[in-house]
């Protein structure tokens, strides 16, 4: 211990508060020399345990010589109520002097960027500090040797799964568009003999991630041991990777992202590619969505991401292929959980064959191509036969059985029966179907929290539409969020009605 060190005797809250912080009377702290913010180090007199936690003070709700714990820190010491700690205040750590580097528009080493996602990932990053360095990177940037160096620091620093199968493959969309995608691709990917196992996010600011619309047909929340075997016996799954917390500093980071919208460009590289090393994956194709609607507005950003990822790719041995792809137009005509789940299961079973199947059989037969199970521009049109071919399904169902799930066909899925449908007032042509637009209804009428809850649209861009047709239905969980969702929707049309009379004078 550094300092002066004090005994105080443990006081728990049954609370999850995401980090490991401890509570201070300001008698204690004053006495310590600490303020919020600081550091210390506490020590188990019982078990002998360290650890490092973010001091918070209060003149209430911790007694004079007691320490409040919340969850993550009363496990990592295995304390109890009313036993005692050692506590001592800790130097400053390296890594806020190299986030002052960093803020300052200097080029940090890898030894630099290691320090740094260990101390977030330890939780020693107070979150003004993790949201200062992600600011810093936001405005100053990451060049290529940052952005491999912290790729590989986010590698290190997480575990990895190790497959006795090969080769490994993997998709990922930077997003900012609709549809379930990957539910396609995976069983188009394993009906050949390839390994997919897909760790999945939940939603951030979507109608639905993948793990979200997953769960709706089986559990998403599997184990590494899980993981293995079930990849090793039908190919591949669809989990959640929060579940194996396979880069826990890259976790963390995106929620400290997240507020702010930030994304930084060379974050967002590393952040992909280490979760596709952790997995062990040797073919990888990217897929970037362009367009208003979507996380990358301009396509000369999306090319200079896409040669990044290829050129880091190949830094630490992953081949990897970058995709551009439109992200005008919904990618499918469903938003949230539920309706995404069974809209893709409808693809499967041949019900339907739209803009998000061909996306889908685009991207997985540029894994074919990449994994040399198909010639040059040949993968498309493999993939698509396997899909018509019901292979797709059949491996669908096999997934979800081995996860645990039971609904493996469209007509079991349920939505809300509490619903409101949009019809045109007149007729004419749909235009500008705006993905942002109907993402926020389906989240005010209780996506991607309540599952059965979002928007199916029931026309595409482009289509014809006649006076009283119905163009969308809102699915709501309770009538309060369909009335905001119904009053969102009325005063910020998320379509363009294009009629062909414009006006009438007499």
């Amino acid at each position: 211990m550094s300092g002066f060190s004090q005994s105080l005797k443990v006081k728990t809250f049954n609370i999850d508060s995401g980090k490991v912080i401890c509570v201070l009377n300001e008698i204690d702290a004053k006495e310590l020399g600490l303020f919020p913010g600081d550091r210390v180090e506490i020590k188990s007199k019982r078990t002998g345990k360290k650890c490092v936690a973010i001091v918070d003070i209060t003149t209430s709700m911790v007694a004079e010589n007691n320490i409040g714990f919340f969850n993550e820190t009363t496990e990592l010491l295995g304390v109890k109520t009313h036993q005692l700690v050692d506590v001592s205040a800790t130097p400053m750590i390296n890594s806020v002097d190299y986030i002052k580097k960093k803020m300052r528009g200097e080029k940090l080493s890898r030894k630099e960027l290691d320090e740094i996602v260990k101390d977030i990932s330890d939780n020693r990053l107070s979150d003004i500090e993790s949201s200062a360095f992600m600011s810093a990177v936001y405005m100053k940037g990451f060049d290529m040797d940052e952005t491999a160096d912290m790729t590989k620091a986010l590698i290190d620093n997480g575990q990895k799964i190790s497959f006795d199968v090969s080769p490994v493959v993997d998709k990922h969309s930077v997003g900012g568009v609709n549809g379930r995608a990957t539910m396609i691709i995976v069983p188009i990917i394993i009906s050949e003999g390839l390994y997919m196992p897909k760790t999945s996010s939940r939603s951030i600011t979507s109608a639905a991630g993948t793990a979200d619309a997953m769960e709706v047909l089986a559990p998403v929340n599997i184990s590494f041991e899980k993981i293995k075997k079930i990849t090793k016996e039908i190919g591949g799954v669809i989990s959640w990777g929060g579940s194996v917390d396979l880069a826990p500093a890259d976790d963390k980071i995106i929620k400290i992202e997240h507020p702010l919208a930030l994304d930084p460009e060379g974050q967002v590289i590393a952040s992909v590619l280490a979760k596709k090393a952790s997995v062990g994956s040797k073919f990888v194709v990217i897929d970037l969505p362009v367009g208003v609607e979507a996380k990358i507005k301009d396509r000369k950003i999306a090319v200079r991401m896409a040669r990044k990822f290829v050129e880091i790719g190949k830094e630490i041995g992953m081949e990897v292929e970058a995709v551009i792809t439109s992200g005008d137009e919904p990618s499918g005509l469903a938003f949230g959980p539920a309706l995404e789940a069974k809209y893709v299961l409808e693809i499967l079973e041949g019900k339907r064959f739209d803009n998000l199947a061909k996306k889908s059989c685009e991207l997985a037969g540029a894994i074919f191509e990449l994994a040399g199970l198909a010639g040059t521009n040949k993968g498309y049109k493999k993939a698509v036969a396997i899909l018509k071919s019901g292979k797709a399904l059949q491996k669908m169902k096999e997934i979800i059985k081995a996860q645990g799930g039971k609904i493996d066909s469209s007509t079991k899925i349920i939505y809300s029966p509490l619903n409101q449908v949009f019809k045109a007032e007149e007729a004419g042509i749909i235009q500008d179907l705006k993905v942002h637009g109907f993402t926020k209804v389906a989240r005010l009428a209780g996506a991607p929290a309540n599952k059965k809850a979002g928007v199916l649209l029931h026309k595409e861009e482009g289509d014809k539409i006649k006076k009283g047709e119905p163009i969308y239905t809102i699915f709501a969980e309770n009538k309060i969020k369909l009335a905001s969702a119904i009053n969102y929707a009325k005063g910020n049309p998320p379509f363009v009605l294009k009629t062909v009379v414009l006006t009438k004078v007499r």
